[in-house]
Protein backbone atom coordinates (compact mmCIF):
# COMPACT_ATOMS: atom_id res chain seq x y z
CA UNK A 1 0.00 0.00 0.00
CA UNK A 2 1.25 3.60 -0.77
CA UNK A 3 2.00 5.96 2.02
CA UNK A 4 -0.20 8.82 -0.02
CA UNK A 5 -2.88 7.68 -2.33
CA UNK A 6 -3.08 9.37 -5.48
CA UNK A 7 -5.73 11.43 -4.93
CA UNK A 8 -3.88 13.01 -2.05
CA UNK A 9 -0.88 13.22 -3.79
CA UNK A 10 -2.62 15.71 -6.43
CA UNK A 11 -4.27 17.60 -4.24
CA UNK A 12 -1.31 18.19 -2.04
CA UNK A 13 0.18 19.65 -5.27
CA UNK A 14 -2.85 21.72 -5.93
CA UNK A 15 -2.34 23.19 -2.11
CA UNK A 16 1.49 23.85 -2.55
CA UNK A 17 1.09 25.64 -5.68
CA UNK A 18 -1.74 27.77 -3.98
CA UNK A 19 0.92 28.64 -1.57
CA UNK A 20 3.60 29.19 -3.45
CA UNK A 21 1.21 32.15 -5.70
CA UNK A 22 0.06 33.12 -1.91
CA UNK A 23 4.04 33.70 -0.98
CA UNK A 24 4.27 35.59 -4.11
CA UNK A 25 1.55 37.62 -4.01
CA UNK A 26 2.48 38.88 -0.74
CA UNK A 27 6.25 39.71 -2.26
CA UNK A 28 4.57 41.57 -5.29
CA UNK A 29 2.32 43.43 -2.55
CA UNK A 30 5.03 44.94 -1.02
CA UNK A 31 8.03 45.34 -3.80
CA UNK A 32 5.54 45.12 -7.21
CA UNK A 33 8.64 43.95 -9.15
CA UNK A 34 8.02 42.93 -12.84
CA UNK A 35 9.81 39.60 -12.01
CA UNK A 36 7.35 38.78 -9.46
CA UNK A 37 4.55 39.26 -11.88
CA UNK A 38 6.63 36.72 -14.17
CA UNK A 39 6.92 34.67 -11.67
CA UNK A 40 3.33 34.76 -10.60
CA UNK A 41 2.38 34.23 -14.37
CA UNK A 42 4.33 31.22 -15.00
CA UNK A 43 2.90 29.70 -11.60
CA UNK A 44 -0.31 30.24 -12.25
CA UNK A 45 0.12 28.54 -15.43
CA UNK A 46 1.51 25.60 -13.22
CA UNK A 47 -1.30 25.69 -11.08
CA UNK A 48 -4.02 25.35 -14.17
CA UNK A 49 -2.04 22.63 -15.61
CA UNK A 50 -2.04 21.06 -11.94
CA UNK A 51 -5.95 21.40 -11.65
CA UNK A 52 -6.38 19.92 -15.35
CA UNK A 53 -4.76 16.68 -14.59
CA UNK A 54 -6.44 16.29 -11.12
CA UNK A 55 -9.75 16.77 -12.92
CA UNK A 56 -9.00 15.01 -16.24
CA UNK A 57 -6.37 12.53 -16.14
CA UNK A 58 -6.63 11.20 -19.39
CA UNK A 59 -5.43 14.71 -20.80
CA UNK A 60 -1.98 13.31 -20.59
CA UNK A 61 -2.70 10.86 -23.29
CA UNK A 62 -4.42 12.61 -25.51
CA UNK A 63 -2.71 16.05 -25.33
CA UNK A 64 1.23 15.08 -24.70
CA UNK A 65 2.56 18.74 -25.42
CA UNK A 66 0.59 19.95 -22.30
CA UNK A 67 4.12 18.75 -20.72
CA UNK A 68 5.75 20.95 -22.73
CA UNK A 69 3.69 23.77 -22.11
CA UNK A 70 3.76 23.09 -18.49
CA UNK A 71 7.95 22.68 -18.25
CA UNK A 72 7.96 26.22 -19.77
CA UNK A 73 5.61 27.39 -17.25
CA UNK A 74 7.92 26.26 -14.92
CA UNK A 75 10.86 27.81 -16.51
CA UNK A 76 8.80 31.15 -16.60
CA UNK A 77 8.68 30.82 -12.95
CA UNK A 78 11.97 30.00 -12.26
CA UNK A 79 13.44 33.21 -14.37
CA UNK A 80 11.01 35.51 -12.73
CA UNK A 81 12.20 34.34 -9.09
CA UNK A 82 15.87 34.65 -9.92
CA UNK A 83 15.39 38.14 -11.88
CA UNK A 84 13.60 39.09 -8.29
CA UNK A 85 16.59 37.62 -6.26
CA UNK A 86 19.00 39.14 -8.43
CA UNK A 87 16.94 42.42 -8.27
CA UNK A 88 16.55 42.48 -4.54
CA UNK A 89 20.19 41.38 -3.64
CA UNK A 90 21.02 44.12 -5.77
CA UNK A 91 19.51 47.13 -4.32
CA UNK A 92 21.29 45.79 -1.00
CA UNK A 93 24.51 45.45 -2.03
CA UNK A 94 26.55 48.94 -1.19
Amino acid sequence: MNALSPALQSLFSVVMSLMVLLALALLWRRDRSTWLVLALAGEAIALAFRIVLVVVPDVVRTAPMLFSIWTLSALVFALGLLGYAIETTSRRTP
